[in-house]
This record gives C-alpha cells, structure tokens and sequence, in this order.
C-alpha cells in the first residue's frame, strides 16, 4: 500500500493550484492523506479526481468545510492503524506528546500545521508530518511525504522543488 501525504496546501493563497509533479507523484499513489488546510473544497475535490482522500479540518479552512471534515481521522489499511490531525489543537504544548497521548493505539500519526517535515519513529510509532508542497513558509523546500507500507513500514519526505 502506497500513502501520499501532503498538508498546509493554503489553495489558493499560497498558490493558484497544485504543483504539477504534486500531481504526478500523487496518480501513483494508493490513497491521498492530508492532513487539513486544504482551505477551499475545489482543491480537496481535485484530490478525490486522482485517488481515494482520507482528510480532517485544519484551522485556515473554508467554515463550510471545517463543518464538512472531522478534527481527527483514525483508520486502518494495510494492517496499520493511521490516525490524521491538523496539529493546531496542541498550540503551546509540546505537539509529539500531545499526538502520542491522543493517539496511544495508532500505528502511524500524520499531522501537518507547522508546515515543518518531521519523520521520525519514536517508541512504536511512525509520527509524520509532510510540511508542504505549495507554502514552505520558513522551510527551505516544498515537500511531500511518501508512506509505503509492506511487511515494514517506509516512509519519506520528498523535495518538489529545491531552494538555493
């Protein structure tokens, strides 16, 4: 099972629409993770034309979709409980320990919000956040992850364009 994961997408603030090679990568996908500010519905509908999207709120969406999508997401696929969050409900608080508690029986926790790379196994647990194809804020490269799941798990951080 093959997991795209992207976050902190801010269509079409920081961008007028998904990076091309995004697209791409995302067609060879088995399902999209995102892990919330997607701010418009029209782009997590593009999402849903090129695979199955599993997704939560963030805090910069659109109020009608912040209405449409949960806080927080837990589901299995490939024998691997994942469970998906924005991140901003840990503002002030150190965010690895408040998904850890949030989260005790997950395999592999997504989160986005800090718009920072982070892909670490830390106890039993694979904690993943793919920072951001299209709003790098202060992250020196769009990126996005890549989550493979066999009879271990693989995960990556992938650079779409990189900055001097």
């Amino acid at each position: 099972m093959k997991l795209g994961v992207i976050s902190d997408t801010h269509l079409p603030n920081a961008d007028q629409d998904f990076p091309e090679e995004l697209i791409a990568e995302l067609r060879k996908v088995d399902l999209i993770i995102h892990a919330g500010d997607h701010c418009e519905e029209r782009y997590l509908n593009k999402l849903k034309s090129v695979a199955e999207v599993k997704t939560v709120a963030g805090n910069r969406d659109s109020y009608p979709l912040q209405k449409k999508l949960k806080d927080k997401l837990t589901f299995e696929t490939a024998g691997q409980k994942i469970s998906v969050i924005h991140g901003h409900q840990f503002r002030g608080k150190n965010i690895l320990q408040g998904l850890n508690y949030t989260f005790v029986d997950s395999d592999i926790i997504v989160f986005g919000h800090t718009h920072r790379p982070f892909n670490e196994h830390l106890s039993d647990k694979l904690f993943f956040n793919p920072g951001s194809p299209t709003d790098k804020r202060l992250e020196k490269n769009y990126t996005f992850g890549i989550i493979e799941i066999e009879e271990e798990i693989k995960a990556e951080i992938k650079i779409l364009k990189e900055e001097s």
